[in-house]
């Protein structure tokens, strides 16, 4: 588990004013001990550390791994030594004391602008011999390369959900990456939230200059993912990354470039740069590379790649980086955890490719806004409350009261688990696609050439067949009808023929086990999410909600058990707030629809006729306004910039600048509606929690 509270141990190398001396003076600026200085001789030749990268990379000939981690430990070993002497060593060694009695992280911002020639140095790989651990893989102590600019990089307050926006680029004329799978990997480290709609991730159609710009342009991002190619010119002193032309061959973008693209997208905060040599630059230009850019021109943090790694690193990496972050980690913190995810499951040196490069001076990138206009629900603590009454019902006057109420309890009873059994389908359906089905996908890829995908697989047999199992159990607890729940025939035949295909290491079952899915999961969760939507709307909570009150009423008059009276009052009353909020989503939520479908119609149009949207438009403009009205919150800001600017275009008859706002609008209109959508369902599960209590009263009532 890595801390929420940093301690800054910064460092600065510069040359040493002493020729006679030579090397480098380190200052420590800033630590929980003070300031410090010491002298830094570079330990090793010249041709040493490409040496070392050629030992450790596993594209070259790879060491066994008792061997590598021999390797890691003597450089990373010399190079601490070198560094952290005397004074230097002493403080280190007490900061990292004192963190530790904070149960903070020291984070060493290594400055090393004024000596571009360390910015070569393996940093990553420092390893600390008396305490035995490489500081880039504690949760005890981070590393950051440190880029202090004229203006600071300020903390950006947001409104949920996040904005990611992927950019894949895989030119044809270049070594093919296993890019698809990378995506998926993404998708599935950030799966959760994107079902809570905190996070909405956005992938590029086509990796082009031109497509970059104009997604840019239609909406703010707060993450910039790139999966690809990079490269650095030795003779030029610059970095670049390898975007695709139209017929799909390399398109080089040089990394002034991208950092002129990117300057002036004001919210975004993070640049992940999954390509090679991405934050590799050169002794003469501190600044020559495409992170080193990037941060120079703004951006707060960019995570960026030092030399080459390979596709299952590269994988590895972002699954761990992004579930960190998912779970509320700091952007180092969630870097440690990615390296030593590829340290432990890879065994290999490449978790010391990734460089985080930033001049956040205290590493927070951005604020989620609080929530003012939502109210949170607690459907455990209403189950309990209204769970009281069963004990009030040792009363033979208060159990004759409830009886009357009944059919009440039981009509809602039944309906709420209804509505539950559909949550629990669409649950599983979420995990199929995002915990067994990506996994699958990517495994048959590789099967049978690798021989680790044969052993996946059959372990993603048995989470298949559990899978299968649950699904099946539900639908028959819930008596729902067959032609609802045939789907679920096909997900246990897809179980069976994955059992032979590898049995028979048959690579075309294989294939026919994704088919099978896929059709599955094209059609079933939208189909699923339709019926759970439809069985809130039926559900008369309004009713159980009214006969609660009445039993309260005649409670308060009985005068019994004030205490538990009291509380189970507080239940009915919350109960009624829930009973307010389902009933508002649901509103919210078809007229939302509505706005979807009509937008919908526009877009099919408008590429070559504008008169739908002029036709349509105000009756539109004034759903989602009022829709806006009853809310706060910057995406609400931005929605009515958005509708004048798009009132703007159509008014003074611009097609491009109608097209263009039309886009940002829609979607814009789409995040709402997939955050009520999200609303609604985390309401259902809190309501399943009340079902629980009204099932203890009728069973109390038998």
């Amino acid at each position: 588990m890595s801390s929420s509270t940093y301690l800054d141990f910064d460092l600065q190398l510069t040359p040493s004013p002493d020729i006679s001396i030579g090397g480098y003076t380190a200052r420590v600026l800033e630590s929980p001990m003070g300031e410090v200085r010491g002298l830094f001789q570079l330990p090793f030749q010249a041709d040493e550390a490409s040496q070392f990268q050629q030992q450790i990379v596993p594209t070259y000939t790879p060491l066994p791994r008792r061997q590598l981690q021999e390797v890691m430990k003597a450089f990373g070993g010399r190079l601490f030594e070198a560094l952290f002497t005397g004074d230097l060593l002493l403080c280190l060694e007490r900061s990292l004391d004192e963190a530790s009695r904070q149960q903070a992280t020291l984070r060493i911002k290594l400055r090393l602008l004024e000596s571009p020639a360390l910015l070569t140095l393996p940093w990553e790989y420092l390893y600390h011999r008396r305490r035995n651990l490489f500081l880039c893989q504690s949760t005890t102590s981070s590393l950051v390369h440190f880029l202090e600019l004229p203006i600071p990089a300020v903390s950006l307050t947001i409104t949920l959900p996040l904005r990611m926006l992927v950019v894949i680029a895989n030119p044809t004329d270049h070594f093919p990456l296993d890019v698809e799978r990378e995506w998926t990997n993404v998708h599935s480290a950030l799966s959760d939230l994107i079902q809570r709609g905190l996070v909405i991730v956005d992938r590029l159609p086509v990796a082009t200059k031109a497509a970059l710009q104009s997604a840019l342009r239609r909406q703010e991002y707060h993450v910039l993912h790139f999966i690809g190619h990079g490269d650095f010119d030795e003779q030029t002193q610059a970095g670049m990354l390898l975007f695709t032309q139209e017929n799909g061959n390399a398109d080089p973008m040089l990394a002034d470039d991208l950092a002129s693209l990117l300057h002036n997208e004001r919210t975004l905060r993070l640049v992940l740069l999954n390509a090679c040599e991405s934050s590799q630059t050169g002794s003469a230009n501190p600044f020559g590379g495409v992170a080193q850019t990037l941060v120079q021109q703004g951006a707060p943090a960019v995570v960026a790649m030092r030399y080459p790694i390979s596709d299952d690193a590269a994988i590895t990496f972002s699954r761990e980086f992004y579930a960190a972050l998912a779970d509320g980690y700091s952007v180092d913190g969630a870097l440690t955890e990615a390296r030593v995810a590829i340290a432990t499951r890879l065994g290999n040196g490449e978790w010391g490719a990734p460089q985080l490069i930033m001049h956040a001076k205290d590493g927070i990138l951005w604020q989620v806004s609080a929530q003012s206009n939502t109210t949170a629900i607690d459907g455990t603590a209403i189950s309990q409350d209204l769970g009281l009454l069963t004990g009030l019902m040792k009363s033979a006057l208060v159990r004759s009261l409830v009886a009357t109420y009944r059919a009440d309890f039981r009509a809602a009873s039944e309906q709420i688990d209804r509505l539950s059994y559909y949550k629990d389908l669409h649950d599983l359906l979420h995990k199929l696609q995002y915990r067994c089905y990506s996994v699958i996908v990517q495994e048959v890829q590789r099967f049978p050439k690798e021989d680790l995908a044969l052993d996946n697989l059959l372990n993603y047999e048995v989470t298949l067949q559990d899978i299968a199992t649950e699904l099946q159990d539900v639908a028959q607890q819930a008596g729902l009808a067959p032609n609802e729940t045939a789907w679920i025939a096909d997900i246990v035949q897809a179980q069976t023929l994955l059992h032979q295909a590898l049995e028979a290491l048959d690579s075309d079952g294989l294939q026919r086990v994704v088919r099978l899915l896929r059709r599955v999961l094209a059609l079933q969760p939208s189909n699923i999410n339709y019926r759970l939507i439809g069985s809130a709307r039926a559900l008369r909570l309004t009713q159980i909600v009214e006969s609660l009150a009445a039993i309260r009423d005649a409670l308060q008059q009985l005068q019994v058990d004030h205490a538990r009276t009291a509380q189970f009052t507080t239940g009915v009353d919350a109960l009624q707030k829930l009973d307010a909020s389902l009933q508002a989503l649901m509103t919210e939520h078809d007229q939302w629809q509505e706005a979807q479908r009509t937008l919908g119609r526009i877009e099919e149009v408008m590429v070559h006729d504008l008169t739908e949207l002029e036709f349509s438009w105000p009756d539109l403009r004034t759903l989602v306004t009022t829709l806006c009205q009853a809310h706060k919150g910057e995406w609400v800001d931005l929605f009515c910039q958005d509708r004048d600017q798009l009132d703007k275009a159509i008014t003074t008859q611009n097609p491009v600048r109608i097209r263009s706002y039309f886009q940002r609008y829609r979607q814009r209109a789409g995040n709402r509606f997939f955050q009520v959508d999200t609303q609604l369902k985390e309401l259902c599960t809190e309501l399943r929690k009340v079902g629980d209590s009204l099932a203890t009263i009728l069973k109390v009532l038998e």
